[in-house]
């Protein structure tokens, strides 16, 4: 057995905030809480357990080197959980796992125990709801009614509220139905509500006969999913239509194409494949793991041959490969069927991350031909390094167990079923200086609070050189980008700048689903990838991405149009404060002060009072299970001049608290300050209760003072905040710095200190 102690260390060029990631999230620590190792140190450890899949002991201090150099150098970097959990003997190595759920009470009662048991150690799981029967069909055993798939849904994401993943965050769930199925619209609609199954993921399985029946708007059939009868007939283009709207309007759901991936199933066998993990990106069969790893492509960008480095690329591209196939060797799992399942295939998911990085660094827009021509030679090229170190890998050790009823028997002696994988990076992206996955720049700059308390922006280094590089670097700007402005709107920054720079939202969606489809192509698993949509985009946006995904190849596809959760998850803040300091909807006045509001001309404050006799609007409103009246008193203009909100529940904590934001508004209001800028301030906190509304206009609260503004809002013509001038703020913030979340290949992170929902 070689120690971590043998490994020879290098130092490792971490950012501050790698560091603290590290301290806060990987690092090991002794009872008192107190730090017991340093990242190299943890390197080393990792690297050691893994090589002791390793033959003999040269071997594996061999290999417990080559693996820890590639890591220092932060070249490549397993999944979070072989980072926190190698060689300390807890936990377990696989991010994510893929459960069965047959039509029993006794299947369903056993995978939800199973569970509880795989997001203990650390991971987190998918399920395919398509074998349930529908809701209200007849249970023979019992005489009784059958729940459906969207109760068991509801119930497996109540088992994930009772735990936490490794102690270190919520479970994480992909729940799948087929789009045959006789519950699907309900299935479709499961989450609209924004309280339900917030610990899952929904996709909807289509077929190819489905999609090509809703192309001729023709009808489809739905199936019980026992027998294959027939339950009924749908319009096919109208219910894509009403999946593509949720979508819209939530995020939710996403899709999986059935057939496509199917199609290149390794072990068609052994059944189906009819679920994936989490995030998407990597389809299993019942009681399969993922053993995940990723590249920072960035790393190997040569500044004098304006090149990548492509014999280093594969060298490293083969330590990884080699590097995952043992980490399935030395894994433990929670239950033993994962064990012989995970052991009988072997499969292994070689990503990247740090493309956007690479893209800048080479000055290509990830909107171009180019930047596609670059993504299939990659992908190309770590595909068949891969390939070849399994070949290679399968001639010393042997195939994997289930190899002779697999497409490849007889065929490339590989030692795992499957090899590349795009996955989710957010946290190792972050340890390795790194962005994303294959998702071009979430933003420039964003705040970043400070130890001491204090809140500064941090820019995007290679953002921040070119700006000064250019001469248009400014703190101005910088802060303006922080705050949420669009690059693309900056007329004093070139125009190819703006185009290498383009952020996420900037990016048209058809070249999001291109850069995945090129991806895709030459990658055995899939592509972990979120379309990013503007607010204005349409339902019928969110169907052409769809659409185009299908066409192109793509296993799956995720949209998230801005601003379409009622938790809205970005990571600036509201809006522009400097630009927002002079209230657009006043007559011009002193410093910061309204004309109306200052006392003969001077800088006192002046208060304006209402007549003793004056209008009023009441508005009854109910949010969750609270009801409550709204009362505005206006002034004589029929500008709102005051506030009053009776709640329902008298004496409650709730009523005391609208009372006191209810008296500060109404001082607020008669001291200037516009309802615009009271609105964006209040809009989307989010406490108890909140929930459905009464109001088709609000569909869905985050609060009663979410619903009271921005019913203010509507009712007084104040339009929402410009989502090109400024992004709107979350909702949702980070448990652990309090910093806002972005919605990246879907999954939420925090760009500030690394937390991440998926791992």
């Amino acid at each position: 057995m070689v120690a971590p102690s043998e490994v020879r260390l290098s130092p490792v060029a971490l950012t501050d905030n790698a560091r603290t990631v590290l301290e806060r999230r990987y690092l090991l620590r002794d009872a008192a809480g107190a730090l017991v190792e340093t990242a190299e140190g943890m390197l080393a450890r990792v690297a050691a357990a893994i090589a002791e899949a390793e033959p003999t002991e040269d071997a594996r201090r061999l290999w417990a080197q080559r693996f820890y150099d590639e890591m220092a150098a932060l070249r490549f970097m397993p999944n979070s959980p072989t980072l926190m959990n190698a060689g300390t003997g807890r936990g377990t190595l696989a991010a994510c796992f893929v459960l069965p759920v047959e039509d029993t009470l006794e299947s369903i009662m056993s995978t939800a125990e199973a569970t509880a048991m795989v997001q203990k150690y650390g991971g987190g799981t998918g399920f395919s709801f398509s074998r349930l029967r529908g809701v209200g069909e007849a249970i023979a055993t019992t005489h009784g009614a059958a729940c459906g798939p969207v109760s068991v849904l509801q119930h497996y994401d109540d088992v994930s509220r009772l735990v936490t993943q490794g102690g270190k965050r919520d479970g994480a769930n992909m729940g799948i139905l087929r789009v045959d199925h006789p519950d699907i619209r309900a299935f479709v609609h499961a989450k609209d509500d924004g309280v339900t199954a917030t610990r899952f993921n929904i996709s909807v399985g289509v077929t190819d006969e489905f999609m090509d029946a809703a192309s001729r708007g023709a009808s489809f059939t739905l199936r019980d999913p026992r027998d294959g009868s027939p339950r009924g007939e749908v319009d096919a283009s109208e219910l894509f239509d009403e999946i593509t709207r949720a979508a819209w309007t939530t995020g939710d759901p996403g899709l999986v194409f059935l057939d496509t991936i199917n199609r290149t199933n390794p072990t068609p066998a052994l059944g189906d494949i009819e679920a994936t993990n989490p995030c998407g990106e990597v389809p299993l069969l019942p009681w399969e793991a993922c053993t995940l790893g990723s590249i920072h492509l960035a790393r190997f960008w040569s500044a004098e041959a304006r090149d990548l480095d492509w014999a280093a690329l594969r060298e490293t591209a083969a330590v990884a490969t080699r590097f995952l196939d043992d980490v399935v060797e030395v894994n433990t799992f929670p239950v033993p069927q994962i064990t012989e399942a995970v052991r009988g295939n072997r499969k292994i998911g070689l990503g990247v991350m740090g493309f956007a990085d690479l893209l800048i660094e080479a000055g290509i827009p990830y909107a171009s031909e180019e930047a596609l021509v670059l993504a299939t030679r990659i992908a190309t090229t770590i595909s068949e390094t891969a390939d070849g170190t399994s070949a290679a890998l399968g001639e010393e050790k042997g195939v994997f167990p289930n190899w002779e009823q697999s497409v490849y028997g007889g065929g490339p002696k590989y030692r795992n079923a499957t090899r590349t994988c795009i996955a989710p990076t957010g946290t190792i992206a972050i340890i390795s200086g790194a962005s994303s996955g294959i998702e071009p720049l979430f933003s420039l700059a964003h705040y970043r609070r400070m130890g001491d308390g204090t809140v500064l922006p941090e820019v995007s280094g290679a953002f921040q050189q070119a700006a000064h590089a250019g001469g248009f670097a400014s703190d101005d700007l910088f802060e303006d980008l922080a705050h949420g402005d669009h690059l693309a709107d900056r007329l004093e920054v070139p125009l190819a700048t703006r185009q290498v720079f383009a952020t996420a939202h900037e990016i048209e969606p058809s070249w999001h689903v291109r850069m995945q489809a090129a991806f895709q192509a030459h990658t055995d698993l899939a592509v972990s990838k979120t379309v990013n949509l503007p607010r204005e985009a349409t339902a019928a946006d969110v169907l052409d991405v769809y659409t185009l995904a299908h066409r192109l190849g793509c296993k799956g596809v995720t949209v998230y149009r801005d601003g379409s959760r009622a938790v809205q998850v970005l990571s600036h803040a509201s809006g522009n404060p400097r630009v927002a300091e002079a209230p657009r909807d006043l007559p011009e006045g002193g410093p910061g002060i309204p004309a109306f509001a200052r006392k003969n001309n001077s800088t006192e404050p002046y208060r304006r009072h209402l007549p003793d006799e004056r209008q009023s609007i009441t508005h009854k409103f109910r949010v969750g299970d609270q009801e409550g009246y709204l009362t505005v008193g206006l002034f004589e203009d029929g500008a709102p001049g005051e506030l009053f909100l009776k709640m329902a529940k008298e004496g409650s904590t709730v009523s005391g608290l609208t009372d006191a934001v209810a008296l500060l508004t109404s001082i607020a209001l008669q001291y200037g300050v516009s309802l615009d800028r009271l609105a964006g301030k209040l809009e989307q906190t989010r406490f108890e209760p909140y929930g459905i509304t009464a109001n088709p206009e609000i569909p869905f609260a985050t609060s009663v003072l979410d619903y009271v503004f921005r019913w203010l809002r509507l009712h007084f013509g104040i339009a929402l905040p410009d989502p090109v001038e400024g992004g709107e703020r979350s909702g949702l913030t980070c448990p652990d710095c309090g910093q806002q979340l972005a919605y990246l290949e879907r999954c939420l992170t925090c760009q500030s200190c690394g937390y991440s929902k998926c791992g």
